[in-house]
């Protein structure tokens, strides 16, 4: 594995720290520290969403266009500088200011970062690289929250600030060590890119399929720990939900990363999809504490199997060119899947909180992306994408 591709792996668990860190109690500081409304809080809240997970489709372009480096040593010190100002800032225009700022940082890096990943050459180390990824990214879900919660208790600010400057300390690193001709295209225009991807008719099928998955996954910070609150009272059990979800995600990851070499990404998408609408619809037998963290293992198991071969099924659907514009294009389908998840989650665990058939809607939205993508399967048989990744099985 070339040295580049070992400096964005460690980049990824160190920025997930950092991330994590800041990201987990931002809620908490906006409304207990700043003593904003509910309206205030949800405002800044939402704008990081809409801006980080918005901006990618153009974000993706520009680096395809001007070079993978320059994006992602850009998104470093934008988002440091938006974190830093989440936590020296009070104004509340100076906030939205910042969270604009950490979106925008964030839209710039992920594409390009992404698109490194998917412009490896070998397969092999293509596949291993995704799994690893991942693997990198659950351990920084893990280790930033105990990070942040500690610093937390010395001052709110602080957080924000170490973390904006890890990201600057990142930025100087990729600049130092990873070549720009490593990781930069022949530059590709934005609009070529997106007519490519206007004429993949197969990855926009696989886009629109992922939207059933991303509503889903959005449970588990939604509806799993209302639930599990409104069936506990335990706040501390609620936060059990994402440290349970993040210790087993990483165990999995390093089980299953001889899967991800081995069998077609997509058969792997939709058995995790698979799995995970079976937990939803398990969740409704039984109204038990414990009974939802074993149905959240469960779901851990699918979300596992599912997010590097997601990756992975895009690199494979680039056919070896605009990588940052079709990876940024894809964080549609999560902007449009999480959205839906978030407002029907919220929504039936506050005005259906006694009812368990909601969770056999969630287990219906899956099985429909589940028929969608094996649908899309049997599309691929005979192209040209799914021949080259089986003829390596």
């Amino acid at each position: 594995m070339q040295k580049e591709l070992k400096i964005i792996l460690l980049s990824a668990f160190i920025m997930n720290v950092a991330g994590f860190a800041v990201m987990s109690f931002l809620a908490i500081h906006l409304s207990l520290n700043l003593d904003y409304s509910a309206a205030e809080t949800g405002t800044i809240l939402s704008l990081l969403t809409v801006v980080s997970r918005g901006v990618p489709i153009v974000a993706g372009g520009l680096g395809d266009r001007f070079g993978y480096k320059h994006m992602m040593v850009s998104g470093l010190l934008i988002r440091g500088t938006g974190l830093i100002m989440l936590g020296t800032s009070q104004s509340f225009y100076m906030l939205i200011l910042a969270a604009v700022l950490t979106g925008i940082g964030s839209a710039l890096y992920e594409p390009s970062a992404m698109a490194f990943f998917s412009s490896e050459s070998n397969e092999s180390i293509r596949r291993k690289a995704f799994s690893y990824l991942n693997i990198c990214l659950n351990a920084g879900a893990i280790i930033g929250p105990l990070l942040g919660g500690s610093l937390l208790l010395v001052d709110p600010g602080y957080p924000f600030i170490l973390s904006g400057f890890i990201f600057y300390i990142l930025s100087l690193i990729q600049s130092m060590k990873i070549k720009a001709n490593c990781l930069t295209q022949k530059h590709q225009s934005f609009l070529d890119g997106m007519l490519d991807i206007k004429k993949n008719k197969l990855f926009l099928y696989y886009c629109f399929a992922m939207t059933f998955f991303w509503f889903m996954f959005a449970q588990l910070t939604v509806s799993i720990p209302l639930y599990m609150y409104n069936i506990s009272h335990n706040e501390h059990m609620t936060g059990l939900v994402i440290t349970v979800n993040a210790i087993s995600g990483l165990i999995f990851m390093v089980l299953f990363r001889r899967l991800y070499g081995k069998f077609n990404s997509l058969r792997l998408v939709s058995a995790g999809i698979l799995v995970m609408l079976l937990a939803l619809a398990a969740i409704s037998l039984k109204a038990s504490s414990y009974w939802l963290l074993a149905c959240v293992i469960l779901f851990t198991i699918g979300e596992t199997l599912v997010l590097p071969s997601s990756d992975l099924a895009v690199s494979n659907f680039t056919r070896n060119k605009f990588h940052a514009t079709y990876f940024g294009f894809f964080e549609i389908s999560f902007a449009v899947g999480a959205t839906g998840g978030n407002y029907f989650g919220a929504y039936f665990t506050t005005s259906l909180q006694d009812r368990s058939w909601p969770w056999l809607v969630l287990a219906a939205v899956g099985a429909i992306g589940f028929c969608f993508l094996h649908h899309l399967s049997i599309k691929m048989k005979s192209r040209v994408i799914y021949k080259k990744e089986t003829m390596s099985n």
